[in-house]
């Protein structure tokens, strides 16, 4: 059984959190990314293997960042036509 879809003032209410944590995790990163660079810089250190787990947290803010916003908008992928031949 299908849950029924959230009110549109929890919608946007929800789209803004997930914006917001989004947010925040993309500027933790970037410092941590910053930090990174900038101890392997001054102490060579292998940390490729950090450096690419802070950038997959990138990935994955903006990411936070675009569902936020698509739940905001009310964008329903279930909509879409999948004949069509757009770019998602």
């Amino acid at each position: 059984m299908a849950t029924p879809p959230l009110p549109p003032v929890t919608r946007r209410l929800v789209g803004l959190l997930l914006m917001m944590s989004g947010a925040l995790l993309g500027l933790g990163m970037l410092l941590k990314v910053y930090v990174a660079v900038m101890s392997w810089n001054t102490v060579y250190q292998d940390s490729y293997a950090m450096l690419s787990v802070y950038l997959v947290g990138l990935l994955a803010s903006g990411l936070l960042m675009r569902m936020g916003l698509r739940m905001r908008r009310g964008d329903d992928l279930s909509k879409r036509d999948p004949d069509t031949e757009e770019i998602l």
